[in-house]
């Protein structure tokens, strides 16, 4: 027999396992310097990193840029996912400054060309450098190239930078002939930048998209994410979050930046909300029936159209409003109190529990109501939102 510590060992080994491993590399930089986070999530096909909100694949790097010192944190994606993991990349002003940035080669592929053919620029620093190209300010890698084609003699630098110095290099690309005035001129970066939706509620996910012209790199805040010039990314913000994409190439930069929404649950204010802030909390049954229609009327309009409902009572007194707040119990706030009118002229009120898309869910969201409450209004049948049995008419609901 195979003792049971044996087969309870592997068990406990997998439990132990984390859901997550995070990797960042280098953990501690100088402020505006560059580092590489990593992970590895197994379990999950999709995270969300925080701070900012991207949706991102289980298993990814970002190239990340923090301002301050960040703890960076990995949640499972779905809706409500618990978090997996987490790296703190620790950004230190004192950082020591090491060698300066050396350049190694600049070169290019042709010294002279006809106005619009290609030239390859090559160079090679030593040290960790960061790299901008002039004309056009573009930041590169260390040990790179890149395609241009000048329209007229063009004198290109290179500059290599780090925090303890740096170093540039200059070289000339002349352009024979004349044949440039009939080529189109160079034109600024053009990027188009849209969120597929501009309001979300608490929790929905929207994706950012993108398209830049030409080799572009892109930078996106909130998170200092550096992604392609033509892509998207789901987000998930949790309070109303501008969203900025900073773009350069070789013909210059430029930023967009699009706002998406947060809305906040509805509050249901009352008239007497302003003399006493405190009456916008009250519940059901501390409110007059005055009160509860104004609230039943906000609730009803703010439901989608062709929402459905059940129908609990009608009742003429307004002490019926704490009988059926007792018998709602903590779902008192789901009761919805709307105008009924008689055919003689004569006002009641009723009772409404619930605002749903369909029959059916309106239906399963009775079955889980309070039993006091399906209890008390067994006879609750259900109805259109739209338009109630006893709905008086439009004119009857303006005031005099």
């Amino acid at each position: 027999m195979v003792p049971i510590l044996a087969l309870i060992a592997p068990l406990l080994l997998i439990q132990s396992q984390a859901p997550c491993t995070l990797t960042v590399e280098p953990r501690e930089v100088r402020p505006g310097d560059s580092t590489l986070l990593t992970w590895a999530c197994p379990r999950v096909p999709r995270i969300r990193l925080e701070p900012g909100g991207m949706i991102l694949p289980g298993r990814a790097q970002v190239t990340l840029r923090p301002s301050y010192t960040t703890i960076y944190r990995v949640f499972d994606a779905a809706p409500g996912g618990p978090e997996l993991g987490q790296a703190e990349v620790r950004v230190t002003p004192g950082l020591p400054l090491g060698d300066p940035a050396r350049i190694c080669a600049f070169d290019a592929s042709a010294k002279a060309v006809l106005p619009g053919e290609p030239v390859m620029l090559r160079w090679e620093c030593a040290g960790s450098a960061k790299v901008r190209l002039e004309p056009g300010g573009l930041e590169l890698d260390g040990k790179s190239e890149v395609t241009v084609t000048p329209l007229e003699s063009t004198r290109y630098t290179v500059t290599a930078n780090n925090a303890a110095g740096g170093q540039s290099r200059t070289l000339e690309v002349a352009v024979l002939g004349r044949a440039a005035a009939a080529l189109p001129a160079a034109t600024a970066i053009v990027c188009t930048f849209n969120a597929s939706r501009p309001v979300v509620k608490p929790g929905e996910q929207v994706e950012l998209r993108w398209v830049c012209q030409g080799d572009a790199k892109v930078r996106l805040e909130p998170g200092g994410l550096e992604l392609d010039g033509q892509s998207s990314i789901a987000v998930v913000p949790d309070k109303t979050t501008v969203y900025t994409l900073s773009v350069s190439n070789l013909l210059g930069g430029t930023s967009r930046s699009v706002e998406v929404r947060v809305e906040v649950p509805r509050r249901v204010l009352t008239e007497k909300d302003l003399v006493d802030p405190e009456e916008a909390s009250k519940p059901l049954d501390h409110m007059d029936l005055p009160e509860a229609l104004h609230r039943g009327a906000t609730l009803r309009a703010a439901a989608p159209e062709g929402s459905w409902t059940m129908r609990l009572v009608v009742s003429g007194r307004a002490d019926g409003l704490k009988q059926v707040a007792r018998a709602a119990g903590p779902k008192a706030a789901e009761i919805l109190i709307l105008p009924f009118m008689r055919k003689d002229g004569f006002r009641f009120w009723q009772a409404c529990y619930g605002t749903l898309p369909s029959r059916s869910k309106v239906m399963k969201a009775w079955l889980r109501a309070p039993e006091g409450l399906r209890r008390a209004f067994s006879d609750a049948i259900p109805l259109r939102l739209a338009r109630l049995p006893g709905d008086p008419p439009t004119e009857a609901l303006d005031p005099p």
